[in-house]
C-alpha cells in the first residue's frame, strides 16, 4: 500500500512538473480575458493547468497581423477601442474582447487570414452584423488536439466581397490569404475591423456566444482581472489579447530592416551575451524574450552602445532578442548552452 502511494505521489509530482512550464495567464505582459472558471480555480488546479497548456500552444500557432500583405506591408491604422475596454452602460456592462482597427475612414481595406484554418461566414448577427471566422485546431507537442482557436473579422461587408467573387465559406485558407476587401460603411463609429480571437475547448461543438448578457441560471459573472460581464461557465476558454498572438508572430519572423547595424555574440552562449548597436540607430530598445513571448530583460540604449546580458540565472534553451527604435525592428534567435 505504501509503495502504491509513493508511486502515485511520484506521478502527481511528474504531472505538476510538466505543467509548470506553462505560466499562469496573469503573469504575462498582456493578460488574456479568460472564463471565470479559470480565475476561480486555484493555482495547480486541473482546469487552470489545462488552460495554461492550451494558451502556450495556441501562441505557437503561426500568426500574422490581419492587415499584413504578402510583401510584409501594413497600412497606417489606429485603434479606437482596445482589448478589455469597458463597453455597455457607463462602460461597465462588459469588456471589449477585441481590437478595433481603423484605416482612416476607408471602407476598401484588404484583410488577410491571421492564421490557417477553415472559413465560416455569418450575416445579420447581433453586435457584429457581418463577420468571417477562421478556425484551426490547436495541438500539443504529441499531436493531440487540445482545443481550437478562431479569429473573427467583424464589421466587414460580405455582400460587396461576394459581388467581387470573394466567397470563402467552408474553404481552407492559409496564413496571409485574402479573406475580405471591404469594411461596412454603416458601422457605428465609422468603418473599422473588429478583430477578435476566441479560444475553444475540445468539448465545444459550434457554440459561439460564450460571453455576453446575464441570463439567469446559464451565466457566471466575470472574475479575476475582469470586473464585469457574464459567461457561459461550461463553454470556451476565453478571448486572447491579439497583442499576444501578434507578438508571437514576431518570434517566428526575422525582420532585416537594420540587421547589418547589429551584432549579437557569442551565439550560442554559455552565460554572457553581448548586443552591439552602431551609430546609425538612435533610442533603441533591446528586449530578451522567452519562448512564451515574455520579456525577461529590457534595456534602453543610445547610439554606439553595447549591452552585456548575464544569462547565468536562466535555463538553457532558445530565446529571442528584439531590437527596435519605434520605426524598425530586428528579431534574432539566441541559444543558451
Amino acid at each position: 500500500m505504501m509503495r502504491k502511494l509513493i508511486i502515485l505521489l511520484g506521478l502527481m509530482s511528474l504531472i505538476n512538473n510538466i505543467y509548470a512550464q506553462y505560466p499562469n495567464n496573469e503573469d504575462g505582459q498582456y493578460e488574456d480575458m479568460l472564463t471565470p472558471e479559470y480565475y476561480n480555480t486555484p493555482n495547480g488546479g486541473a482546469f487552470r493547468l489545462e488552460v495554461n497548456k492550451f494558451v502556450h500552444y495556441a501562441r505557437q500557432q503561426p500568426f500574422q497581423h490581419p492587415f499584413k500583405d504578402s510583401s510584409g506591408q501594413i497600412p497606417t491604422y489606429t485603434i479606437h477601442r482596445g482589448f478589455g475596454d469597458g463597453i455597455g452602460p457607463g462602460g461597465t456592462g462588459s469588456h471589449h474582447p477585441a481590437l478595433d482597427y481603423y484605416v482612416g475612414n476607408s471602407t476598401q481595406v484588404n484583410i488577410y487570414a491571421a492564421h490557417e484554418g477553415i472559413v465560416a461566414i455569418s450575416r445579420d448577427i447581433a453586435r457584429y452584423r457581418h463577420y468571417l471566422s477562421v478556425t484551426t485546431d490547436i495541438h500539443d507537442s504529441l499531436g493531440n488536439i487540445i482545443g481550437e482557436m478562431a479569429t473573427l473579422y467583424a464589421h466587414i461587408d460580405l455582400d460587396l466581397d461576394s459581388a467581387a467573387n470573394l466567397n470563402l465559406d467552408g474553404q481552407y485558407v492559409s496564413k496571409g490569404d485574402l479573406v475580405s476587401m471591404h469594411l461596412y460603411s454603416g458601422t457605428m463609429g465609422g468603418p473599422h475591423l473588429h478583430f477578435e480571437i476566441r479560444y475553444y475547448r475540445t468539448t465545444d461543438a459550434g457554440i459561439e456566444d460564450f460571453y455576453g448578457g446575464n441570463v439567469r441560471g446559464n451565466t457566471s459573472p466575470s472574475s479575476g482581472s475582469w470586473t464585469y460581464g457574464f459567461w457561459n461557465p461550461n463553454t470556451g476558454y476565453g478571448f486572447a489579447d491579439p497583442l499576444n498572438q501578434i507578438n508571437s508572430e514576431s518570434l517566428n519572423v526575422v525582420e532585416n530592416n537594420f540587421q547589418n547595424q547589429i551584432a549579437i555574440y557569442p551565439n550560442p552562449t554559455k552565460n554572457i551575451l553581448s548586443i552591439e548597436i552602431d551609430g546609425m540607430i538612435e533610442n533603441a530598445i533591446i528586449e530578451l524574450l522567452n519562448l512564451q513571448g515574455q520579456i525577461i530583460e529590457r534595456y534602453e540604449v543610445d547610439i554606439n552602445s553595447t549591452v552585456i546580458i548575464d544569462l547565468s540565472n536562466y535555463p538553457s534553451g532558445l530565446y529571442f532578442s528584439r531590437i527596435s527604435n519605434g520605426k524598425k525592428y530586428y528579431i534574432a534567435k539566441v541559444f543558451k548552452e
